[in-house]
């Protein structure tokens, strides 16, 4: 006996316009924002605020390295960064814990593939995070 029957398949193929859901959860088409569903994934996190500063006005590739270089340096080496950005365009985010036991964020004008390049050149190993439901990187220091 097997889960489907022997009479003739039919295919029933779904029309252009619908998009066939094969999770228990909500399939969002609108295209959200990645930064804001990570920054959403730390706040859900921790009891204390999660703080962003945003860099302003477009910047050079070597001013914004410099700057991500002294934000993670200005932190133990023990501590987790947090990397997301949007696809295909030149916004980003880093986060990190931060002494009062929230997340501390620098929201950048630099593409997230730079910046996980730039997280590689100072050592760092990113990956997923075991969370499934995670849409960013972690970012560790090689010791």
């Amino acid at each position: 006996m097997g889960w489907f029957s022997s009479s003739s398949s039919t295919n029933t193929a779904l029309p252009s316009h619908q998009v066939e859901q094969r999770s228990h959860e909500a399939i969002n088409l609108a295209p959200n924002s990645d930064i804001a569903t990570t920054l959403n994934q730390l706040s859900s996190q921790t009891d204390s605020d999660v703080k962003v500063k945003e860099l302003a006005g477009t910047q050079d590739k070597q001013t914004i390295e410099t700057t991500v270089e002294k934000f993670v340096e200005s932190y133990p080496q023990t501590n987790v960064f947090v990397i997301d950005g949007e696809r295909d365009s030149k916004d980003s985010i880093i986060c990190t814990n931060n002494s009062d036991g929230g997340k501390t964020c620098l929201k950048l004008k630099y593409n997230s593939i730079e910046l996980f390049k730039t997280m590689q050149k100072k050592e760092y190993f990113c990956s997923l995070p075991d969370d499934i439901d995670a849409t960013y990187f972690e970012c560790r220091k090689i010791q």
